[in-house]
């Protein structure tokens, strides 16, 4: 209870407490102020590169603050007027190069700057409790334009009072802007409370005036933010931007978020999305068409890039699936079910039947006794599936198979008609890759078009190009040498790489048929109403992190390399060490199947076992191959301490396991 005549204040550091901003260092500011100067006064910045611009605009500040309490934000242009003119020249909206610059730098900050989620629920709760709110900044930017942004954002409220050591001439690192405050707004210093990231400045100088302190730690980058920034090997822009947005996420502007999504899923998709963009800018292509259920997720972000104007090239999503067209394009029986046969995990004689859409119990004589010679669980060899397609195709079964898959073939030539793959100009494929079959299966369905695919990763088992047509990928899975040219960790993790990016709210696609108003139109596997749930919620989070984050992301990434380059490194820490938070929500979301029927799923991620840790000694003993431990990164994440400090060991080894 307050006493009356006295009040509390609840003072809060801005940066980096109160508010974020979306890149990872302040100074990574400047950097998206140069390229909006270039633009704006391009006879100035002519010949100024990025890194020089930057260090230009910190030695100019360091020198508007020499033999000075405090700068502004003006005295620091006024140190660039060589760069940007004196006001005497300059042109276009603003009066002279330095108003240009200064509008610039404000717009930056505002759309760089957004709320710390947990400081401004503490906010709210100590003006609950009756305390005054009050922010304190060192800070050379105009107390009246941070008033600004923390009214838009919902968090300075009437009655809140801000002091900025530009406005008043002091700063809270030498004390002065503390013995200020308590001036203006009166009571004692146990009065006072004050939160804040710095050591000094918010924490050990307002202890000794007597106020409580808490020192505060969440701007720091956590473990996997670390290793990403670390791991990349893009331009100091990009890699920003890509670090801030993961740590964004972890912050949770939104005041909700799943880490699955603000870890992996909603920057993987945008970066994918944006490399398919850039390649098809760089290559003349005018339309993608992503494939279900891959493809959804980079769709959305494509989709949202196109809708927003940041992107010319039209992006559709298509359905179809590995058996869909497999069994559409099926013409011979004999030599065109070797993909059934293919598929992982034992091949028995009911599997087989579902694949081929045939009905035990309806079967003729000669292939009912074919049958009755394998027993029900019975894995089926190469002979006895040869000898099972021979008397197929001599049976009124194999014209069954054949009819049906001839109707499917005519619904999904219709279809693709239907969204524009069929006809003119430079259309291409998006789908998750590995070995061509699927674009080869498309390329037989439409011999008239000749296909081209873009693809996250290709192995070099890949069909020839000749068969599947054109395609290229992010990244090619065929290393020289792995100890000198580590392989991805897509090679390791494809299956688990397909079950992430295909979280669509929906099943897969089954085949094509024609509907009662003679349409063509896909065939969807049911699925349970609370698995589509949680999908959508994952594909909900992914729009509004591509929204969030788009327009930053066009500017940081300007060609289809720095995508890949940044694509390469976030899948790579993501999938060898994911994060404990984004794997429960992959344990009660994700289901792995790996035949193309889909209709046999198992949890994607188990928990830790001591056995794994065996299984990884016989690995690195040679005993046992690294592939055969499934997503071994995600076990050892799940570890009790301290054996989850495994994975990183594991991790370490992997290039020279046998």
């Amino acid at each position: 209870m307050q006493v009356e005549g006295s009040e509390r204040f609840a003072c809060f550091d801005l940066f980096d407490t109160v508010l974020f901003r979306k890149v990872v260092d302040p100074t990574d500011v400047f950097r998206l102020m140069y390229h909006r100067l270039a633009r704006a006064l391009p006879d100035k910045m002519n010949g100024i590169c990025e890194d020089a611009f930057v260090s230009a605009r910190i030695v100019a500040e360091r020198h508007a603050r020499k033999d000075q309490t405090e700068t502004t934000l003006d005295a620091i242009w006024d140190e660039l007027t060589w760069m940007v003119g004196d006001g005497q020249d300059g042109g276009g909206p603003h009066k002279n190069g330095k108003d240009a610059a200064i509008a610039a730098e404000l717009e930056c900050e505002r759309e760089l700057l957004y709320p710390n989620a947990e400081i401004a629920a503490e906010i709210a709760t100590r003006r609950d409790e009756g305390r005054r709110i009050v922010y304190v900044s060192d800070m050379y930017l105009p107390e009246q334009f941070l008033r600004s942004v923390l009214e838009e954002h919902g968090i300075m409220q009437p009655g809140d009072r801000i002091f900025v050591s530009c406005t008043h001439d002091k700063t809270k690192h030498d004390g002065d802007l503390y013995h200020h405050l308590m001036a203006k707004l009166g009571g004692k210093a146990s009065d006072y409370a004050m939160t804040g990231d710095h050591r000094h400045s918010d924490h050990r100088k307002p202890r000794s005036l007597g106020w409580q302190t808490r020192h505060y730690r969440g701007h720091r980058l956590n473990g996997f933010e670390k290793r990403l920034n670390d791991a990349l090997t893009v331009p100091r822009l990009p890699r920003s931007i890509l670090v801030g947005s993961v740590r964004g996420g972890r912050i949770d502007q939104r005041g909700k978020g799943n880490r699955l999504v603000s870890d992996f899923l909603g920057p993987a998709s945008l970066l994918w999305a944006l490399w398919t963009i850039r390649r098809a800018e760089e290559s003349g292509i005018d339309r993608l068409y992503f494939m279900a259920r891959d493809g959804y997720l980079p769709f959305l972000a494509a989709s949202h890039l196109t809708q927003a104007g940041l992107t010319d090239v039209a992006s559709h999503y298509v359905y179809g699936s590995r058996y869909s067209l497999y069994f559409a394009a099926i013409r011979d029986l004999q030599a065109d079910l070797h993909w059934i046969f293919d598929q992982p995990g034992d091949l028995t004689i009911g599997k087989l039947l579902r694949y081929l859409k045939l009905d035990r119990a309806a079967l003729s004589s000669p292939m009912q006794a074919m049958c009755d010679g394998f027993a029900p669980d019975a894995a089926l060899g190469a002979g006895d599936f040869e000898r099972f397609t021979g008397v197929l195709a001599e049976c009124e079964e194999g014209q069954a198979v054949l009819a049906c898959a001839e109707e499917m073939r005519r619904a999904a030539r219709q279809y693709f008609a239907s969204t524009g793959l069929i006809g003119g100009g430079s259309p291409a494929i998006v789908d998750i890759g590995w070995h061509l079959n699927v674009q080869t299966a498309l390329q037989s369905l439409i011999p008239e078009q000749r296909m081209w695919g873009l693809y996250l990763y290709l192995s070099e088992t890949r069909r020839s190009f000749l068969e599947a047509g054109r395609a290229e990928s992010m990244i090619e899975l065929n290393v020289a040498h792995r100890r000198t040219a580590p392989q991805p960790a897509l090679w390791h993790h494809s299956t688990v790489a397909e079950h992430l990016f295909g979280m669509a709210p929906e099943g897969t696609c089954k085949g094509f048929e024609f509907g009662e108003d003679g349409q063509a139109r896909p065939v969807l596997q049911p699925m349970k109403p609370d698995e589509v749930a949680v999908r959508q919620e994952i594909a909900d989070e992914t729009q509004a992190f591509v929204r969030e984050w788009a327009p930053l992301y066009m500017q940081a990434f300007p060609d289809a390399q720095t995508c890949a380059a940044a694509f390469r490194a976030l899948t790579d820490e993501f999938l060898e060490m994911p994060t404990r938070e984004a794997l429960l929500t992959i344990r009660k979301s994700v289901r792995l199947s790996r035949e193309a029927l889909n209709d046999e799923s198992s949890a994607l991620v188990s928990g830790f076992h001591l056995s794994d840790a065996k299984h990884a000694f016989d690995v690195l003993r040679g005993r046992k191959g690294a592939e055969e431990l499934g997503w071994l990164g995600a076990k050892f994440s799940l570890a009790p301490s301290p054996l989850d400090l495994s994975g990183k060991a594991f991790r370490k080894l992997r290039p020279y396991l046998r």
